[in-house]
């Protein structure tokens, strides 16, 4: 993630936390923080781990409970539904990823053309759509090379 990507989002943070109301605490911060500077789509297990180095002190139960926090004020979005794994992204946007079958890696894809795709009527007929996310299940080339 670029400096410029980095500022913005944590811009947004800091504007996120205003609106909601919540307090931007050193530990709020050092979480988010994380979560913006690790591409992977940490799960909370990791984001514990990094931030436990700043603050020996924090909880796990404490990081699980700011990443819900953020989430539930759209701050962060959560990305649950890979691998029976929890993992979270900064970016709140509509996006999509590609993920690793193998590594559990997940990358983010920024493409115009998946946003013509056609929702089948199925989608809409009977329910309210909301938006759609897609995922491409690959190998990775880290993972092919090892073959």
């Amino acid at each position: 993630m670029n400096k410029e990507t980095r500022e913005k989002l944590l811009d947004a943070f800091y504007a996120k936390c205003r609106e909601s109301r919540l307090s931007v605490t050193p530990q709020r911060l050092a979480i988010y923080k994380t979560l913006i500077g690790n591409k992977e789509h940490p799960s909370p297990e990791m984001i514990f781990k990094d931030v436990q180095s700043q603050f020996p002190m924090i909880s796990f139960a404490t990081v699980y409970k700011t990443l819900e926090t953020f989430e539930q004020n759209g701050i962060v979005s959560k990305v649950t539904h890979l691998h029976n794994t929890l993992r979270y992204d900064p970016m709140t946007e509509q996006h999509h990823h590609i993920v690793c079958k193998r590594c559990k890696k997940i990358i983010d894809i920024d493409s115009t053309e998946i946003e013509t795709l056609k929702i089948p009527s199925q989608v809409t007929k009977d329910h309210i759509f909301i938006d759609y996310d897609v995922h491409f299940n690959v190998i990775c080339a880290e993972c092919k090379m090892k073959e």
